[in-house]
């Protein structure tokens, strides 16, 4: 990761972090366990929208895209993948920490390569979320439930040609991790002062967890799930709040509220499914922490907080983004933000740490 020539006595901690490389990710983890943290997984499916999307939006016609520069800058070979990022996403650290390749994204495979890949494949779309409408606003868009058909699609007409009998499929579905994040946009789009946040979160959970149940019916046994982000914290909200640079704590609330749910949510399908493993990951709190001591203020925290590092004159737009002739700021880890909506890589880096080797993020349900 590039790191200033220069950096002040008070940033040192953050360049601890930058100095870390990615070994301190895969290492041995503190504590072995039979399943999740310790697990020894055939492969990664990811589920999710743009904090996880590997390129899959690369290939819709929708005007959410990552594929140009300064997205990518980086990355593996410093060119843009669709990643909404300068670099890897939090599914990208996540593979790395099990030992796997990075999963590619769903759309951009061959029928040869769906027929042979066995170590994941991502099917993650910027801008979609769980309800079927949400981003269909700016064009193609695969939702939850469509995403989750995809992977059936996988199945029936790929993995069967690469696993000869059941028990190996079975096997194999049962011996891979299956990670989701999403359910963001639905708020993005969908969420206003009038809505009734218990509703929301209540119907937002039953159409969440009826997915989860159908990947469980196809042979998922081991799930990642992340909450959902403090969206009432990232730039696209907080240039318009009062003071400017505070967060909407409202709308945080009203998100806690769907988190919550999703925890016991997610105890009871334990329950129900004795055979199925959850690991939960607070992402929410985890942004909070990289915002500072406060969320009821401007930030005090040494990473930049409140304004993207592209584009790196934010006049605070809701729909202001990073584009193919917007200038990036020159150190992308000196902010949380890549774009108003998504980490930068060193923001991923630190989740990865926080999840892994820290366990104060992620939890074994």
């Amino acid at each position: 990761m590039e790191l200033p020539s220069s950096p002040k006595p008070c940033l040192l901690w953050l360049f601890v972090f930058c100095l870390l490389n990615v070994s301190a990710i895969v290492s041995q983890p503190l504590k072995q366990e039979a399943v999740l943290f310790g697990g020894n997984f055939q492969a990664l499916y990811v589920i999710g929208d743009s904090l996880v999307d590997s390129g899959n939006n690369n290939y819709l016609s929708t005007k959410i895209k990552s594929n140009f520069a300064p997205y990518g800058s980086d990355f593996e070979g410093g060119k843009p993948t669709g990643r909404f990022s300068n670099g890897k996403t939090i599914a990208d650290y996540i593979a790395i920490y099990y030992g796997l390749p990075l999963a590619p994204a769903y759309q951009g495979l061959s029928e040869e390569e769906k027929n042979n890949i066995s170590t994941g494949i991502n099917y993650a779309s910027a801008g979609c979320g769980i309800f079927p409408e949400t981003g269909k606003q700016f064009g193609e868009c695969l939702s939850l439930s469509v995403q989750v058909d995809l992977f059936k699609k996988t199945i029936d007409e790929n993995m069967k040609k690469k696993f000869k009998t059941k028990p190996e499929l079975y096997k194999h579905l049962a011996e891979s991790l299956f990670m989701t994040a999403i359910g963001i946009n639905d708020y993005v789009f969908f969420f206003n002062k009038t809505t009734d946040p218990n509703e929301f979160a209540e119907k937002l959970l039953h159409d969440y967890l009826t997915q989860i149940e159908k990947l469980q019916i196809l042979g998922a046994r081991k799930f990642f799930i992340n909450n959902l982000k403090p969206l009432g914290c990232y730039p696209s909200i907080i240039a318009h709040t009062v003071p400017s640079g505070s967060c909407n704590n409202g709308l945080n609330l009203a998100i806690s509220i769907f988190n919550a749910k999703l925890r016991t949510g997610l105890t009871q399908l334990k329950e129900k499914f004795a055979n199925t493993s959850f690991l939960y990951s607070d992402y929410f709190n985890f942004m909070l922490g990289l915002r500072g001591p406060s969320s009821n203020q401007v930030s005090s925290n040494l990473m930049d907080s409140t304004s993207p590092c592209c584009p790196s004159v934010y006049d605070g737009g809701y729909i202001t983004s990073c584009r193919p002739n917007s200038i990036a700021c020159k150190v992308p880890d000196s902010h949380i933000f890549f774009d108003p909506f998504h980490p930068t890589q060193l923001a991923n880096f630190m989740y990865a740490i926080g999840c892994f080797q820290e366990r104060k993020v992620c939890q074994v349900l």
